[in-house]
């Protein structure tokens, strides 16, 4: 706006607004920035939920050759808690995961999977088994433990550990 004032040009503008193009601008940038946020915070949880599951695998793992160690000691059946579980169904639960399972020897009197819920986690030893959402197949003799809940992590690896827990007799 031009005001003519005793023949002095005068110039008056607005300098003091935001012009379209710099909110749009801004709001493009906040939601990029938004959506890497979302994107790394689903990262971090799917991350740390895969490092609980193997954690617990792990612990599992620990107590059931504990377990078999104490049986082996004592050879009190009753330290091998759980239920039985057909060998058939571990191995197509082994084959679906591509995993191949322990050939345990001959020699091993109980070679068997078990499934293990919540309280047979308790038998075992494992405190905060009220924690552990999963149902777990285990073999005693070569420490195989299988999340049966949870077959996999959020990037396809099986939830199966195998022990060393025999040697061939």
């Amino acid at each position: 706006m031009k005001l003519i004032r005793t023949n002095k040009i005068i110039e008056l503008s607005n300098k003091n607004g935001v012009t379209l193009v710099a909110l749009a601008i801004t709001l493009v940038i906040m939601a990029i920035l938004s959506v890497v946020a979302i994107n790394l915070g689903t990262d971090s949880i799917e991350t740390s939920r895969d490092a609980k599951l193997v954690s617990e695998l792990g612990i599992v793992q620990h107590a059931v050759l504990e377990q078999y160690a104490k049986y082996e000691a004592t050879k009190d059946t009753s330290y091998l808690v759980g239920d039985k579980i057909n060998k058939s169904i571990v191995k197509q639960i082994a084959s679906q995961l591509e995993i191949n399972l322990a050939n345990i020897p001959a020699s091993y009197a109980n070679q068997d999977y078990y499934k293990l819920n919540n309280e047979s986690l308790k038998k075992i030893g494992i405190k905060d088994a009220d924690e552990y959402e999963d149902i777990y197949i285990v073999n005693y003799v070569s420490g195989e433990v299988i999340n049966m809940s949870q077959l996999k992590t959020s990037i396809g690896s099986a939830l199966y550990v195998r022990g060393s827990s025999f040697v061939n007799k």
